[in-house]
């Protein structure tokens, strides 16, 4: 991010309209990790001639997960699409909001518009998330734990010890807790931030 804070984003499937219920029974579990954001990047396709009827699903489907009061960014990509007027009505709409960084953000994936933008706003919208620092015992066999306190955190010290690591690391507090690493922490190390 442009504050150097390391995210992680995830993409889930894409919405469709009037998508069979035993489809949507089959997309729940990927739409599922969108129960665990601390913000949802709602991408439209402002080119599409429903993107409205769509945005309204897709507002739907989050209401039934549960998430619709999270923070959501509304996002418009493939703007490169747009003739000169539809882009500046758009332009015309979104002008107010833009400045309030509470509208939405125009991008073009294809052309990489107003992605440095989108990151910004990512940026300002995520919650801050303070950091821990933990001494921990990791069994080897617990790869994907390693991999993620390495990608999401900052590994200070590490040293394999018979069929473990040891390390010292800083990892936010979201990410400690849901790796439960309370669960691998070093005695003497305090606990209180993970609980």
């Amino acid at each position: 991010m442009p504050s150097n804070r390391r995210v992680l984003v995830s993409d889930t499937v894409g919405f469709i309209r009037d998508l069979p219920k035993s489809l949507l029974s089959a997309f729940r579990a990927t739409l599922e990790e969108v129960q665990e954001a601390a913000l949802i990047l709602h991408v439209s396709d402002i080119s599409h001639a429903h993107h409205d009827e769509l945005d309204e699903e897709v507002l739907k489907i989050l209401e039934e997960l549960g998430v619709a009061d999270r923070p959501i960014l509304r996002v418009l990509n493939k703007v490169d699409r747009l003739t000169a007027e539809e882009r500046d009505s758009l332009n015309a709409n979104c002008k107010g909001k833009m400045k309030q960084d509470d509208g939405p953000v125009l991008v073009s994936a294809l052309t990489g518009e107003g992605i440095d933008e989108l990151l910004r706003r990512i940026d300002v919208a995520l919650p801050t998330d303070p950091l821990v620092s933990l001494s921990l015992r990791l069994p080897l066999s617990q790869g994907r734990t390693l991999a993620l306190i390495h990608a999401l955190g900052r590994v200070l010290r590490s040293e394999v010890q018979d069929e473990d690591m040891l390390l010292d690391a800083e990892v936010p507090v979201s990410i400690a807790r849901r790796l439960r690493l309370s669960d691998y922490v070093v005695e003497g190390t305090s606990k209180l931030a993970l609980t």
